[in-house]
């Protein structure tokens, strides 16, 4: 009885905590179809409105920034940013985890401390180099400093901390390079960890506002969430329909991701924290 009652219970609390994490992106969503009397009133109105076709009109003739524009620049930045910093994050997870050189630990101490430097610390001298690099207002300025994920480089070592080492060791004696071993049998075999790693990736790179909005300054080469800023911001007259609208559009490509990846996500996640 009691084991019943402290699962009903169990339970409870996680179906109010699914309710209070989705009701926020309902509610962008339901929003997005309403006009402004409908969001601001007093008594919420929690299902679909009516102004869906005049919000999109309105996002469509705003005449600050191009939504669309903004999000296949997202999605070509947060592509690329991915894909290096996943890559050079699971190579230098694997040599951490399974060479042996002078240095390692120290190194990887030294890198784990990365962690602890707050990203406005690094903002001005991150700009005079990317300055002095003439990489301003260009998309390498968003992508270059991403692809060294500290984070990414400790996931992928504690993952690899427990990848059977007689795999690689057979693969050794049957003639395997290096680089072969690494494509052919540790990546695949580290897919779920890898996946994991991409969802977290892209999303920060996906919703990162700050670094964008100070190395930016051409509206076609802006990025979602400096246009959302952008948006909001430029508007005298309030039109949150619209801006509710434009939000929902740029949650929807994450929504996807998480679709196709999901079954990866919490194994993967798992995986890295499993020592």
């Amino acid at each position: 009885m009691r084991q019943k009652l402290s699962d009903g219970l169990l339970h409870l609390v996680v179906m109010i905590g699914f309710l209070i994490s989705v009701f926020p992106i309902y509610w962008m969503f339901i929003a997005s179809t309403q006009n402004d009397q409908q969001i601001l009133g007093e008594s919420p109105y929690l299902w679909i409105g009516r102004s869906l076709r005049a919000n999109f009109h309105a996002l469509m003739t705003n005449g600050s920034v191009d939504i669309f524009r903004a999000i296949l620049n997202s999605i070509l930045i947060a592509a690329v940013t991915t894909l290096a910093a996943v890559m050079f994050s699971t190579m230098a997870g694997y040599a951490f985890a399974r060479y042996r050189f002078p240095g390692r630990e120290t190194l990887f101490v030294l890198v784990l401390g990365a962690l602890m430097i707050p990203a406005q610390v690094t903002l001005i001298p991150l700009f005079i180099l990317m300055s002095h690099l003439h990489l301003i207002d260009t998309w390498w300025s968003i992508i270059l400093p991403a692809v060294p994920s500290v984070f990414g480089v400790f996931l992928m070592r504690q993952a690899f901390l427990s990848f059977p080492v007689e795999l690689i060791d057979a693969a050794r004696i049957d003639g395997f390079s290096e680089a072969a071993i690494f494509f052919r049998i540790v990546v695949p075999l580290a897919r779920p960890t890898i996946s994991a790693l991409s969802i977290i990736v892209f999303l920060g790179s996906w919703t990162n506002l700050l670094w964008p909005l100070v190395v930016l300054n051409n509206t076609s080469s802006y990025t979602i969430p400096v246009a959302l800023s952008i948006l909001e911001s430029v508007q005298t007259l309030p039109n949150y329909g619209m801006v509710m609208l434009a939000a929902s559009i740029a949650t929807l490509p994450m929504l996807i991701l998480f679709v196709f990846l999901r079954r990866n996500f919490i194994s993967g996640i798992m995986s890295g924290y499993s020592r």
